[in-house]
Formats: C-alpha cells, sequence, structure tokens
C-alpha cells in the first residue's frame, strides 16, 4: 500500500527493535477522538499518513487527485514522502512519489513537505473548522484547497480502532479517522474528496504465522433519488485477509452525512465480499510471472438481506499504480494499484445510486496467470 508503505520496512525494524520500549501499548478505547486529536501526528504508531483523494472540476479542468503526506517513526530509516497523483478525465495519468522532509508546527496545526531536491512541495493544515491543501508539484497545483468536512468525523471501524491483520510475520492494528468533505477553490465549491488520517502499529511483537497479504479499500461519492430529491451519499469499504478476513463498510447519507460502520464484528446476513470484474496486468514482479489486478469490482454486503448495504460495481481507468511504491524492502518495485475513478452503479441501502463524484480503488490483491479465464487476458 502506497499510503501504508511501512509495510516490508517494519518487519525488518520489528525483528531489530522488538523489546524496545519506545514501542507503547494498544491506546485505550474511550470516546472517539477530536477532528484536532486525529489530525495531528501520532507518537504511538509505527508509520502514519495524511491521505486527501478528490475530485475537482472547473471550467478549464476536470480531474481526480491523491495527496498522501507519510510520516515514518525514525527506527525504520525511511524519508518522508509525498505522494502525488492526478488522473484526467480524459485519461491522462501522472504518479510520482517524493522523499523528503516532513515538519508539523503545532501552533498552526499544519504539515508542510519539501522534496528532496526542491521537485515539489506541500502543506496541510486544519484551522478548527476545515482544511487545507496547497500543493506544488508538476503534475498538480493547488493554492490552499479548502476541504470543508460534510457531518462528523468518522471512526473507521465504529470507533476508530481497528484490526488490519497479519503483515510479514507481526499482527497490526491501526488508528484510523476519516473525513468526506467539499473542495472549495477560492470561495467556490468545485468538487468533493475524501481525507483519511491513520496510523499503524504492530499490535504484538510476538511473530504471527507467515501469511499473504491482500487487500482492496474503495470509496466512492454520489447521490441518490428519494422521494424528498437527490440525496448525497458517501461511501467507504475495505477487505483485508491475511490471518483472518477483515472488513469494514461505512456510509453516510444526507446533508448532514452521518455515518453508520459495519465490520467483521457486526452481526450481518452478508459480510463484505468483493470481486473482480475486470482486469490488468501489474507491473512485472523481477523474475515472477505477469500479474493481474483489477480495474472493475463487484462490490456487495448485507446487513439484514445479502445486498442491501450495498450491491455496486465500482471502475477506474487502467494503469494506475503508484511509482515507487515501497511494497518491497529495496523500495523498487511499483506494485501498489491506487485508482481514482469516475464511474459507478448499484446500490447503496436498497437505493439506485446517480451523479457519481468520485471512486477511489486502492488494491495489493494479485491473481496468477493460470487463474484467469483465457477470455479475460
Amino acid at each position: 500500500m502506497q499510503r501504508r508503505t511501512f509495510l516490508a520496512a517494519a518487519s525488518i525494524a520489528l525483528a531489530s527493535y522488538a523489546g524496545r520500549k519506545w514501542l507503547v501499548a494498544s491506546r485505550a478505547v474511550a470516546a472517539p477522538w477530536s477532528r484536532a486529536q486525529a489530525w495531528q501526528p501520532n507518537p504511538n504508531v509505527l508509520f502514519e499518513w495524511r491521505y486527501i483523494a478528490g475530485h475537482i472540476t472547473t471550467a478549464t479542468n476536470d480531474y481526480g487527485f491523491i495527496v498522501s503526506l507519510s510520516r515514518p517513526a525514525s527506527v525504520l530509516g525511511r524519508s518522508p514522502e509525498l505522494l502525488v497523483m492526478r488522473q484526467d478525465v480524459n485519461g491522462a495519468f501522472s504518479s510520482t512519489v517524493y522523499p523528503g522532509t516532513l515538519t508539523y508546527d503545532t501552533g498552526t496545526a499544519t504539515y508542510t513537505f519539501q522534496a528532496s531536491g526542491g521537485q515539489a512541495s506541500a502543506t496541510a493544515r486544519y484551522d478548527g473548522q476545515v482544511y487545507h491543501l496547497s500543493v506544488n508539484a508538476p503534475a498538480l497545483t493547488l493554492a490552499d484547497a479548502v476541504l470543508r468536512p460534510r457531518g462528523d468525523l468518522i471512526p473507521e471501524g465504529g470507533d476508530g480502532l481497528i484490526d488490519v491483520g497479519q503483515v510479514l510475520g507481526f499482527t497490526v492494528e491501526s488508528d484510523y479517522y476519516a473525513d468526506w468533505a467539499t473542495v472549495e477553490l477560492g470561495a467556490q465549491t468545485v468538487g468533493v474528496a475524501r481525507v483519511d488520517m491513520q496510523g499503524l502499529r504492530p499490535k504484538s511483537l510476538t511473530p504471527a504465522p507467515t501469511s499473504d497479504y491482500d487487500h482492496h479499500w474503495f470509496a466512492l461519492a454520489g447521490t441518490q433519488a428519494t422521494p424528498g430529491g437527490p440525496r448525497p451519499v458517501w461511501v467507504s469499504a475495505w477487505r483485508i485477509v491475511s490471518g483472518g478476513i477483515f472488513w469494514n463498510v461505512t456510509i453516510a447519507t444526507g446533508t448532514s452525512a452521518q455515518a453508520v460502520s459495519y465490520t467483521e464484528s457486526s452481526t450481518v446476513r452478508a459480510p463484505l465480499a468483493v470481486a473482480e470484474t475486470a482486469w490488468q496486468p501489474v507491473p512485472t514482479l523481477a523474475a515472477q510471472p505477469i500479474r493481474f489486478t483489477g480495474t472493475a469490482w463487484h462490490i456487495t454486503a448485507g446487513a439484514q438481506a445479502a445486498g442491501d448495504l450495498l450491491d455496486v460495481q465500482v471502475v477506474v481507468a487502467p494503469g494506475q499504480f503508484a511509482s515507487g511504491a515501497r511494497a518491497f524492502p529495496d523500495g523498487s518495485i511499483n506494485f501498489l494499484e491506487e485508482g481514482i475513478g469516475f464511474s459507478a452503479s448499484g446500490t447503496v441501502l436498497g437505493i439506485p445510486l446517480s451523479n457519481i463524484q468520485l471512486v477511489v480503488a486502492e488494491s495489493t490483491a494479485e491473481f496468477g496467470l493460470t487463474y484467469l479465464p483465457l477470455a479475460r487476458r
């Protein structure tokens, strides 16, 4: 996961630093955090990021973007990174990861990133009411984009503390909060965005059985036709298979965007299921055979009946892999699919979707060529 680039480095660090007292115990879950708490750096995690995915439409531009600021703990021996991705509706795509320096000013709640060599820079700030994002990079320039939250801060999984499976020999957990927001440029509303604040840490230093790590993460924003008129709807859904099956569906609706979450701990008729419906080859994995990952997925989940939460098809353009993703220890493999899309169909809470504004699809789930029907090659 590009925004979860700790995966390989963390296992190395944990093997070397097991028993060090800097690694604090899991936080006790009381009340969910405030935005100010979730936004500031978390000293109790091994790796964290502030991640913003959005879609902007103006008179001259129509594009999706992802901006991610990563902060690894010093024991990982890695530099902070800025990921800048842009997917234009007309098909143009760019993805660059910049290593550099990341600082945080407590007084202004501002993250400031400067790429090594000066190729790019970014600032992200929370002023107590809205987020502010500025980016200066070859593919994307934003000058004080305002991200105005819709509804309350969302504690993913219901309380903001989730299990994310076994990663390279260790069981991992996460503090995870998010916001859906409108995007404003010059006081004009020009799009929607998703703001994620997540940190990861080992849940235990006891080695866990080694297992493959597959995950899908989706977010979409659109509207639904209801008797009262068009109703905004925002959805996030992720599924992890590693040392167990972990999943989450969060749905927010209406102008107040009140969110409800369901997880593997919920009593549901049908847990979240993800099925690829179209494939693309991933970048070659050194001497390994070519693998395939998705460009379209069928996502389903049911509370009282199969599909009554989600029954959705989402699509992103092929070729959207995060350059420089550190999916392997040497950081050389571009393996993570990180896609922006503008197309989805189906139902949420049994009501058809319309006017899709944003689709985000992230995946590290790959499939061997031998398992694919020839018609899908």
